[in-house]
């Protein structure tokens, strides 16, 4: 999820950090050329579900790069995965990803929009991996009149099962430094069927290039995890 005051941000002339932190939604605003931004988080997840699952995973990163003209990389990690599931414990770490972002409306747009493809590589222990190479396209947006809306559109494949991924959300200010959101995310397709999820946090930032941030969510049906809570940062160089 990126920092949502979206019209603030453009109000400074784009000098306050836009993170990809902490919700499902990422950003439709690239990073300009050769900056570095460093996104890092820990988050629990906790699903009382037939299996019984308990998830403690960090450090969720995310490395973003800005590139010549409106392009970004990213190299994505979820980290390491300490889970327990009824009386079994294992502990593991995930596959990383990379992808490219491009920003393809001009800087201050009314509805900044921003195109992503990226792949899933098999690097993760043999309990937290796919065993492929997994593509993703994505389409990220936002929209300031008043209130200021977000989403994502998300189109995965993993082991020939394709799934959509829908974000919608709101936020709001609270502060000049402290905003606050509401999302809703959706996975449909899938063996497992459509899962739904809500959840919220609150952004904090105590210099331009930091931003801290605390979240939790719950699932609204019985494919979606019950709960997770987490919390994070991220740091513009």
């Amino acid at each position: 999820m990126f920092q949502f005051a979206m019209s603030v941000s453009y109000a400074q002339g784009g000098t306050t950090i836009i993170a990809e932190r902490p919700g499902f939604s990422s950003s439709p605003v690239v990073l300009s050329p050769g900056v570095l931004q460093i996104e890092s988080g820990y988050r629990y997840t906790h699903d009382g579900g037939s299996f019984d699952l308990d998830d403690h995973t960090l450090p969720f990163a995310l490395v973003r790069i800005g590139l010549v003209g409106d392009y970004e990389l990213q190299l994505n990690w979820s980290g390491w995965s300490w889970r327990e599931e009824g009386n079994q414990n294992t502990h593991g770490s995930n596959d990383l990803s990379v992808g490219v972002k491009r920003q393809v409306t001009a800087p201050g747009a009314t509805v900044p929009l921003a195109l992503f493809a990226g792949v899933s590589l098999p690097t993760g222990d043999r309990d937290f991996t796919s065993d492929g190479v997994d593509p993703t396209l994505g389409a990220f947006w936002a929209y300031g009149a008043g209130l200021d809306w977000f989403g994502t559109l998300l189109l995965s494949e993993v082991d020939g099962d394709v799934t959509l991924g829908n974000a919608i959300g709101l936020g709001f200010p609270i502060s000049g430094e402290t905003s606050a959101y509401v999302e809703y995310f959706g996975k449909y397709g899938g063996k497992s069927g459509p899962e739904n999820t809500l959840n919220g946090g609150i952004a904090y930032l105590p210099r331009n290039d930091m931003q801290l941030d605390v979240h939790a969510g719950v699932g609204l049906n019985s494919q979606a995890p019950d709960l997770f809570i987490g919390f994070g940062l991220a740091y513009r160089f």
